[in-house]
């Protein structure tokens, strides 16, 4: 707009001055066309530098407009070059619709929709049939430029047919620029790349019917600590084509895990409370430019625990994570070590990992994945984990974008118990 206005008023004072400057010219040139016996009022050079001038400032006023013509072209270039960068670990799928990202949506409640329905047989225990899956629904607002809400309600099953109904995630979330991100309320914690990347509606986002054994939620038997609550925080950090991102949390909330109740007649699963105190997690992540789909990362994570009945803990997780993420083709790689530390007791070592492999022909998609679990036998808090290991692979068929068909069969060995068979064909859909 400034270059508009500065070519208009350039060329208007070319035009004055050339109005002013021709009677002179003119009058110059008729006195050397005429004899005259006086002194020559105007001598040749200056003449010469007025019409100099002249030249220079119509050469100014083609430059002006020149570079108006290409104002918004260059515009264009900067308005891409400065385009905000995802910063959250989920990257291959179209997890967007899951994340904190999705509060630069429009003004106003968003809603979001995730459910699927499964048929499950095998030697697990549980009720070979039917079952109904998790029903998901986001909901996300844009409250002004640079803050936004998202919640995460979720229905399910319990393992005792009862419907239970929980918030999973309520975010105020804000975001003035790729380099700081806070997020307040309940979230998934940091920990490695499946959990904040595929969260309680994946079934329809991920490739598999489940989530890897290593991150299980943590009210169904899992060994991660997967929410919390308390400050999330998320950012770019200026380094090239490294393309590293940071992540710091600061959580409170008890940790849920499964415990089995043998006291009644009916042995059943039971969810105890740790009552913890503050927990924190700090991570790094890279997204290197000169291998684009290559992503990699580690965490450290720390709280003190007080299980139910026993002194402290001091609980350290050390997590790393590589992954080849391109729209055909997804290699999967994640571990973690859960050291349990207490004075009285010992220390005790966790060690568990997953890999996954997933290659895309057209709609369908086959992937095979590798299960492992180790914790000892004295545990102290995953009292029910013990040691599982073993394959899974299945195929995957996107029926249109918003539905998907699956079919999945696990096999699992565990230490001292019998090993476990399943297959599950899964509906999964996003609305």
């Amino acid at each position: 707009m400034r270059l508009a206005k500065s070519a208009v008023r350039a060329s208007g004072l070319a035009v004055v001055i050339l109005l002013f400057l021709l009677p002179a010219i003119n009058t110059v040139a008729e006195a050397q066309s005429q004899p005259s016996s006086e002194t020559e009022p105007v001598d040749a050079a200056t003449v010469r530098s007025m019409l100099k001038r002249i030249a220079e400032l119509e050469s100014e006023v083609k430059d002006l407009k020149a570079a108006k013509t290409e104002q918004p072209a260059a515009e264009n270039a900067v308005t891409k070059t400065v385009q905000p960068q995802d910063v959250s670990p989920a990257a291959s799928p179209d997890i967007t619709v899951s994340n904190p990202q999705i509060l630069e949506a429009r003004r106003g409640m968003q809603f979001r929709g995730f459910g699927d329905v499964d048929l499950q047989g095998g030697n697990s225990g549980q009720t070979n049939g039917f079952q109904l899956g998790i029903f998901n629904l986001l909901m996300t607002s844009r409250l002004s430029e640079n803050v936004g809400f998202l919640g995460e309600l979720v229905m399910d099953v319990s393992s005792t047919g009862m419907f239970r109904v929980e918030p999973e995630r309520v975010l105020l979330a804000y975001r003035p620029n790729d380099y700081f991100h806070a997020s307040l309320g309940r979230y998934h914690t940091g920990i490695g790349y499946y959990n904040n990347a595929y969260h309680h509606g994946a079934a329809f986002l991920q490739t598999a019917t489940g989530r890897p054994l290593l991150f299980a939620f943590d009210d169904q038997g899992g060994v991660l600590p997967i929410h919390k609550i308390g400050l999330s925080l998320t950012g770019r950090i200026p380094s090239g084509p490294l393309g590293l991102n940071y992540i710091a949390e600061v959580g409170y909330g008890p940790s849920s895990h499964m415990g089995m109740d043998m006291s009644s007649s009916n042995p059943m699963m039971t969810v105890t409370d740790d009552h913890n105190g503050r927990s924190f997690n700090v991570g790094f992540i890279a997204k290197p430019l000169p291998w684009h789909p290559v992503q990699f990362g580690f965490d450290v994570y720390h709280a003190d625990r007080t299980p139910m009945g026993m002194p402290s803990f001091s609980e350290n997780i050390y997590a790393g994570h590589f992954l080849y993420l391109a729209p055909s083709f997804e290699f999967l790689n994640e571990a973690a070590l859960i050291r349990h530390s207490s004075a009285m007791m010992g220390t005790f070592n966790t060690l568990g990992f997953y890999s996954q492999v997933s290659r895309k022909w057209h709609a369908w998609r086959p992937f095979v994945r590798y299960n492992y679990l180790n914790a000892p036998e004295m545990e102290p808090i995953f009292t029910t984990a013990g040691r599982q290991s073993g394959p899974a692979g299945g195929l995957r068929y996107d029926v249109n974008e918003s539905i998907a068909l699956k079919i999945q069969f696990d096999h699992l060995d565990r230490r001292a118990m019998s090993a476990v068979n399943i297959v599950t064909m899964q509906t999964s859909f996003v609305f």
